[in-house]
């Protein structure tokens, strides 16, 4: 689960990221901004290589620090924040739900691994 986690989420929230930074209509519809889209990208890119190359120490750390980024960005957003330190966050439910949505499975995911 750990592993399929870094992978499908990662490839779908950067699938989105581009989706939603190059795509005003998707953007749009998903209450992202050209900001919130760049963050998914990120994020995702950074899911899918730790999914894909990660040694497992990187991922032990990465998927718990990148699903808590998800989650603030998302509960933030949702509380009604547009923007920290200047840097806008996503405005819509849809895209803070989708965040806090990759934080949960992520930490999920974590949680249930198994210990070798």
């Amino acid at each position: 689960m750990f592993k399929n986690f870094m992978r499908i989420a990662g490839i779908a929230q950067a699938a989105l990221g581009v989706l939603g930074t190059a795509s005003g209509g998707v953007s749009q519809a998903i209450g992202a901004n050209q900001t919130g889209g760049i963050f998914n990208l990120v994020s995702g890119a950074a899911l899918g290589f730790l999914g894909l190359k990660g040694t497992p120490a990187a991922q032990n750390v990465g998927v718990p620090a990148i699903s808590g980024l998800n989650g603030l960005v998302g509960v933030l957003g949702i509380l009604g924040l547009k923007s920290v330190a200047g840097i806008p966050l996503n405005e819509g439910l849809i895209s803070n739900l989708i965040n806090i949505g990759i934080s949960a499975w992520g930490f999920l995911a974590t949680f249930m691994k198994k210990s070798k």
